[in-house]
């Protein structure tokens, strides 16, 4: 197997065959695979943001005025 790290926080990536495969690394998250860097990296935000704290990939909270 072939791990990788990814360019978003939280994201890392496994190469068991010939298809690479994108996952929440999080310390107690356990999530399915993605097939994209980017679909993880919405998850990690959606995690974060569920918990109460501020996304940090591509996620923005809205501003209200």
């Amino acid at each position: 197997m072939n791990y990788a790290a990814s360019q978003y926080k939280h994201v890392a990536s496994i190469k068991p065959n010939d298809c690479r495969q994108w996952y929440v690394n999080m310390k107690g998250v356990s999530r399915s695979k993605f097939k994209t860097e980017r679909e993880a990296a919405i998850a990690v935000d959606k995690l974060l943001i569920g918990r109460g704290k501020e996304p940090v990939n591509i996620l923005t909270r809205a501003k209200r005025t």
